[in-house]
Formats: structure tokens, C-alpha cells, sequence
């Protein structure tokens, strides 16, 4: 069964004394609250350019073909022509895993590898969604230690944000890498995370300043940090004590930005209106623990317009900090007018 989508390229540095080995080929597949309102009731590893895989003889590249005017490149690694790089360097090694997957393995803990997208199509991106389906393969990597693996954004060299997963603990991280060291600006547990050989899709929302983070198709975490502005958009791996791992990455895409807009009930009732006032009438009352689709915010950003089920007109939710939690935070969501 063929994957979902995602992408990004490669460009890893080293001293120039160390020599690509060899172009990776195949490996074995794997298997006391507010008072409720009126309306509510290790070290980087260093880098030296890699060379791109060879074009198979002719086939044409296809990753950079678009399936809609919002993918802005989109890759399934099918095809070794679209240009990621393929070489041994040191402990690790990356390359296309015929049929279905790009890989990378590293073979000592305490290692990151980044990967940035082909040079053909490598850019610097900043507002954009990021996708990634991957797994780690349980036949080709060690049985104890852990590890992650994810992608990164906004890469410049040894500079960038990675957001990684660990199968063997269910945790999450999003790393801040500079040359200096390695900053945590956020990390969680999340159950949904599969083990090895389960397939994990991973997406990161990048606004400005903003990263809105999900695993699985739901949010996890949302993080602000104005350290690097844009970069280029590629792949992750590291071992932390696991002396060996093997992750198969089976779609990358990058997509012009889509923010998933949500918000939920977390006490006393709502009044729903048809519009952003206490005069319209009043269509509906919400609960403790209602789930609502925000399609945008009033001009004042007191009234959150929704999605009504079984309705092709909006309602209208007056916003109360404290008794209603919404992701993005509201100065991320569009303006509407009634």
C-alpha cells in the first residue's frame, strides 16, 4: 500500500579527507477560575556536500510533480532520478530503498544526520506545512537503545528546527540544532505513536514565528521561536544510546501553509448565534467538552465563527479565555465578517 506524501533534500557537510565509499543500494524491507462571561453559561554531526543518486536510464524525475496548486513539492521516493542524496560517510549511510522508500541508517549512538532536500528543487522555505510519513525498520535496528527520527526545517548548515519521534518510547521532540549544541523547545508523549515497523505520519504547520506540531493527524504541541526565519526542508535521524538504526522514509510533502483551526468547550455552556453580537438570536448551546470548527475570528476578536453540522450557515461562539481552548491561538486565525 503506497504512502501518503511528504519531502526534503540533502546536504551534508565533512572534511573534505573523507571519501564517499560507495552508492547505497536496496536493503530487506520490513516488515480558581476567571468569572464566567454573560455568553457563556549530543554535538552536531558535521557535513560535506553528498552526491545525489543517479537518474535511473529513461525514467523522468516525478517528485516535483504537483497533484494541486497547494503542493509545492512531494516526493514517495519511488524513483532513485529525483535526486536525493546516496553515499557511506563515516557511521551512516543514506540512499533509495528500492521499491518504496528513502532510508537512512546510522551505525554508533549519539549521532544526528540531517538531510536537506535535492539540490535541484532546495530553496529556503518559511511559511509552509510540512508532512512526513516514515517508520523505523525493527529487522536493521538494534533491538535496545533509543533513537529518533522526524524531519527538519529551516536548515542552514548545522542550523535548524527538527521535529523527531521515538517509536520504542512514544516520545516527541522539537529540537532547536545549532553548532553549539542542541535545545529542547518542546517534547511530549503521545500514544498514538506506533512501534517499529509501524508507520507514523508527522507534520509541522510553520507561521512566521508560530510551529503547530501533530502526529497521527492531531495536535500535539505548538511552539514560538524566532531563531531562524527560513531554511531549507528536509529529513531526520539520531541515535541517543541506540548503537544502530534504520528508518524508512515513505512520503515527504511540502504544501503552501494549511492551519488546522480548533477549539473545545472546557467549562460551563456556550450560546451559538447567528452572529457576532448578543442581539442575533440564538441558534444552539454548546457543553462542557464540545469539540468546535473555527472558520475564522471577528474583526475584535471576541467572537469565533463556526462550522454547524448539517448547515451550510455559520454560527457564531463568543470567546472566553479560560472556558474555551483554541489551537492555533487566535491572533493566527483569518478575520471573517458576519
Amino acid at each position: 500500500m503506497k504512502k501518503h506524501r511528504v519531502i526534503f533534500r540533502s546536504n551534508l557537510a565533512m572534511p573534505t579527507s573523507i571519501l564517499i565509499l560507495f552508492i547505497i543500494a536496496g536493503c530487506a524491507a520490513p516488515a480558581t477560575p476567571p468569572t464566567l462571561p454573560s455568553e457563556a453559561t549530543s554535538a552536531p554531526t558535521s557535513a560535506a556536500t553528498l552526491a545525489p543518486a543517479s537518474p535511473v536510464p529513461g525514467v523522468e524525475p516525478t517528485a516535483t510533480q504537483q497533484t494541486s496548486p497547494e503542493v509545492l513539492y512531494q516526493d514517495d521516493f519511488t524513483n532513485p532520478g529525483t535526486g536525493w542524496a546516496a553515499a557511506k560517510l563515516g557511521n551512516y549511510f543514506v540512499g533509495y530503498h528500492a521499491p518504496d522508500w528513502y532510508h537512512i541508517e546510522i551505525d554508533a549512538p549519539k549521532s544526528k544526520v540531517p538531510i536537506s532536500e535535492p539540490s535541484k528543487n532546495q530553496k529556503d522555505y518559511n511559511d509552509v506545512t510540512l508532512e512526513l510519513l516514515g517508520f523505523a525498520v525493527a529487522s536493521k535496528s538494534a533491538p535496545t537503545g533509543d533513537f529518533r527520527y522526524g524531519l527538519v526545517f529551516r536548515r542552514s548548515g548545522d542550523q535548524y528546527y527538527a521535529f523527531a519521534i521515538s517509536p520504542t518510547t512514544k516520545k516527541w521532540a522539537l529540537l532547536k540544532v545549532a553548532p553549539d549544541g542542541v535545545t529542547t523547545l518542546q517534547e511530549g508523549v503521545d500514544d498514538s505513536i506506533h512501534g517499529l515497523d509501524g508507520k507514523d505520519l508527522l507534520r509541522v504547520d510553520a507561521l512566521g514565528s508560530n510551529f503547530l506540531l501533530h502526529i497521527n493527524d492531531h495536535n500535539v504541541g505548538s511552539v514560538t521561536d524566532d531563531t531562524y526565519p527560513s531554511g531549507e526542508i528536509g529529513l531526520f535521524a539520531e541515535t541517543l544510546d541506540s548503537p544502530k538504526v534504520h528508518i524508512h522514509y515513505d512520503t515527504f510533502i511540502i504544501r503552501k501553509l494549511q492551519l488546522d483551526l480548533s477549539c473545545r468547550v472546557t467549562g460551563g455552556s456556550f450560546n451559538v448565534r447567528t452572529g457576532p453580537s448578543k442581539t442575533y438570536a440564538q441558534i444552539t448551546v454548546l457543553s462542557d467538552g464540545a469539540i468546535l470548527e473555527p472558520l475564522g475570528i471577528s474583526p475584535n476578536h471576541e467572537w469565533i465563527q463556526i462550522k454547524m453540522k448539517g448547515s451550510e450557515t455559520p454560527g457564531w461562539v463568543f470567546y472566553s479565555e479560560g472556558y474555551m481552548s483554541c489551537i492555533p491561538t487566535l491572533d493566527l486565525f483569518p478575520i471573517v465578517n458576519p
